[in-house]
């Protein structure tokens, strides 16, 4: 079972003879990403590589290859023992995953979720790329839902909201991160899309899908404004094209007003810069500033009533764990 960490890892079969690549790849996939297998010439000559991303709650892997079929058998599944919900997100090229008695084809957008304590496939004609997010069992169960399906799940790019949700997971994935801390805010906001889109899916809310994609476009433009100190309901609802009265309700799906989640987010993003070692030369007030807070003594009392220390006992603790010299 591969353990979720934040060394960044690359395999390649690029530079290797045509007859060393696939042992290589099936050895290299197993130690970073699964066991699997290749039924006879499925993999000869195979030019591929992979790269291990760790984002603290699960692992995300770039896969990109030519043509090629694998298999993770029963004997697979015994050999590693995983306990693990994979998420992929096809991006190039186009192909088929099966599992039990389903069978699924994907193009580009689409995504395949399924159990990897499952016997399953893919197959892929061309040249591909994509995206698996490794994403241990429990915090899948825990931050997703639990997971209660028999067999493989399809979310296609045109799916509307779902596929809009789809989109947003890869867009955060692009975007750069320095610390791990930053890297663990992507995964949190990845694992609440991916709960949107299957609660939409499986129909397990009572709010529209509209109102739902509308919650996740609000967030979006949250996230994406978090240090302009104008924003709020008011500015939020001109961008939604929606009124004030309609945004809120709209946020009582979250179970706190809009300011709340405001406030929260912020203070979320100050946590992480006053935990990030590449930013120890900013101070206290700094960081609340560029994170839309406008008062210092404000913004201790708030983080404080949150996390139980002040941001300068937070920033001190950050840095004597990672070993980090203080200004």
């Amino acid at each position: 079972m591969s353990a979720v960490g934040q060394q960044d890892i690359t395999i390649s079969t690029h530079t290797l003879h045509c007859d060393e690549r696939v042992d290589f790849w099936i050895d290299g996939v197993a130690r970073a990403l699964v066991h699997l297998e290749c039924n006879g010439s499925a993999l000869d000559g195979i030019d591929a590589s992979l790269t291990k991303r760790g984002f603290s709650l699960f692992n995300a892997c770039e896969i990109a290859a030519s043509r090629h079929a694998i298999v993770r058998s029963s004997h697979s599944i015994r050999a590693d023992q995983r306990d693990a919900v994979f998420v992929c997100v096809m991006t190039e090229g186009n192909g088929y995953t099966f599992q039990g008695v389903d069978c699924v084809m994907h193009k580009p957008g689409d995504v395949v979720i399924y159990d990897t304590a499952s016997p399953y496939g893919h197959g892929f004609p061309g040249d591909m790329s994509m995206t698996v997010l490794d994403i241990p069992r429990h915090i899948f169960e825990t931050r997703v839902r639990p997971w209660r399906y028999r067999d493989l799940i399809k979310i296609d790019h045109a799916d509307g909201v779902t596929g809009w949700a789809v989109k947003e997971i890869r867009k955060l994935l692009l975007r750069p991160s320095v610390s791990s801390h930053e890297r663990e805010d992507q995964a949190a906001r990845v694992l609440e899309l991916l709960q949107s889109a299957l609660l939409i899916r499986d129909g397990d809310t009572p709010a529209s899908r509209s109102t739902i994609h509308t919650l996740q476009r609000a967030k979006a433009f949250i996230d994406e404004h978090l240090s302009d100190e104008a924003l709020d309901c008011d500015s939020i609802s001109r961008a939604m094209k929606l009124s004030p009265r309609q945004l809120a309700r709209v946020f009582e799906i979250e179970g706190v007003p809009i300011t709340r989640f405001i406030w929260a987010r912020r203070l979320e993003r100050c946590r992480a810069d006053l935990r990030n070692p590449s930013l120890k030369h900013l101070s206290v007030s700094e960081i609340a500033f560029r994170w839309g807070f406008n008062n210092s003594a404000h913004f201790s009392r708030s983080y404080r009533a949150r996390y139980g220390v002040t941001p300068t006992q937070a920033r001190i603790e950050a840095l004597d764990a990672g070993g980090f010299p203080h200004n």
